[in-house]
């Protein structure tokens, strides 16, 4: 028999591979996960980059879990309190951690967060990744990155940038950018995104490194001005904005937001909830979704995610030491 193609459609590779999540996820379903609401820990604050991608998740897994995923924030000592409360949690796959790159360099920045990153967790999936900006209170008269270089040059501890916290990616990013631009901007850690933001917009600080979900509006608005994004290149969603690296060759600090389970959960529970992870960023209205909020989409397997974060923590950690920061 002679059999035609008649239109577009999945190879028999695809359909199989669908088939085995499919079966996967609802094995775990029929072995009794989730048989409870799932609580999802954010270890920041709300209002954050973090948070506000961790919601649109929650939402989106508890649809294909069959379980309201609850989200809980957790926030305090560089994001340590919320990721220690999951590794202690019981690991049957209903509590998870939503948190990013940041986890994978925890044991160069403090001598005790709480947890070894790579012995108490499973890291499941990177759902996105998204550069931070580089903005500034109008207070600043520069208009380009390379005039901000010049002014905070010839201001040595005269000016302040606002993060997070002590050991968030957004003061890494800043301490990354001291050293190779020869200035000196004075460290003031806050309580979450939402506390540093606001001391932007009130002077307190005049410069902040902040993930794009909690400073594009005030941005559009005209409230605070960008002027350069941390990635290695000129970033999709902001095409006018030259990469940090384009004045500072080899710079790039990037932002990842990433799903982990405490290590010992069962590995059907695990599974599932990385096939349903893989359902959702297989969504249109989703990727388009985080998209306009800034985020790019780019999912990372646990397969993937676990030599990536290691990479990571082999970049960094040299970077750390040089700019003279140590486990506190």
């Amino acid at each position: 028999m002679v059999r035609t193609k008649t239109g577009p459609g999945p190879t028999r590779r695809a359909a199989l591979a669908l088939a085995g999540i499919t079966a996967t996820a609802g094995g775990a379903r029929a072995q009794g996960f989730p048989n409870r609401p799932v609580r999802l820990v954010v270890p920041y604050p709300p209002g954050g980059g973090t948070d506000n991608l961790g919601r649109m998740v929650a939402r989106a897994l508890g649809d294909r879990l069959g379980q309201t995923v609850v989200v809980e924030n957790r926030g305090g000592a560089g994001g340590n309190i919320g990721a220690a409360l999951v590794a202690t949690s019981p690991p049957d796959g209903h509590t998870l951690l939503f948190t990013g790159n940041g986890i994978a360099i925890s044991d160069v920045l403090f001598r005790n967060p709480g947890f070894d990153w790579k012995r108490d967790f499973t890291h499941i999936c990177r759902f996105a990744s998204t550069p931070m900006l580089l903005v500034v209170n109008p207070s600043v008269p520069a208009r380009s990155l390379a005039e901000f270089v010049e002014y905070a040059r010839a201001r040595p501890g005269r000016l302040n940038h606002g993060t997070p916290g002590a050991g968030t990616s957004q003061h890494l990013a800043a301490a990354l950018f001291d050293d190779m631009a020869g200035t000196r901007i004075i460290h003031v850690p806050y309580r979450g995104t939402g506390p540093s933001v606001a001391g932007l917009l009130s002077g307190e600080v005049e410069v902040m490194f902040a993930s794009v979900s909690a400073v594009e509006a005030l941005i559009r608005e005209g409230r605070i001005r960008a002027l350069a994004n941390t990635a290695a290149r000129r970033a999709r969603a902001w095409p006018e904005l030259p990469a940090i690296a384009e004045v500072l060759p080899g710079y790039a600090a990037e932002l990842w937001y990433t799903l982990a389970a405490p290590s010992r959960t069962p590995e059907p529970a695990v599974a599932a909830i990385e096939a349903a992870s893989r359902e959702v960023m297989s969504d249109p209205a989703f990727t388009s979704a985080i998209m306009e909020r800034g985020f790019d989409p780019e999912f990372l397997s646990r397969a993937e995610l676990e030599p990536a974060l290691e990479a990571d923590h082999a970049r960094w950690a040299p970077a750390l030491r040089r700019v003279g920061i140590s486990a506190d």
